[in-house]
């Protein structure tokens, strides 16, 4: 299982999907960012999603909204293009009601919890 959270909003607008549903979801918006990918962070957010997806397993893990690098400066245009990505894979994915909530919680995320100098954090390789 994964859970996709905002832990600003708390744990009443978590959503649970199985492994397979967040991999293939993970997938899918990175797919849709890569093809309009254009700066340096928007490139890093592509790899970031493949990385998730490629280590999702029967356990449960969490990914929450914070963990992605945003920079506040930037958070708008950031957010914007997640979103943007979102929608694009939900347009033709199987699993368009989880990926449109999914991005419910992005939408949500308060701009006052970004922190300055927040970096992309990678999962060990095992």
């Amino acid at each position: 299982m994964m859970v996709f959270s905002n832990h600003r909003l708390g744990p009443a607008v978590e959503l649970m999907v199985s492994g397979p549903v967040a991999t293939t979801m993970l997938r899918q918006t990175a797919a849709a960012a890569s093809t309009a990918a254009s700066s340096r962070w928007e490139h890093e957010l592509v790899r970031w999603l493949e990385d998730r997806a490629s280590r999702v397993d029967d356990a449960t893990g969490v990914t929450d909204v914070s963990e992605i690098a945003w920079s506040p400066e930037y958070f708008d245009r950031q957010r914007h293009f997640v979103l943007d990505a979102i929608a694009r894979a939900a347009g033709g994915s199987s699993h368009s009601r989880v990926l449109l909530r999914w991005a419910q919680l992005i939408a949500a995320h308060p701009r006052d919890s970004v922190q300055f100098g927040r970096r992309w954090v990678w999962q060990p390789s095992v």
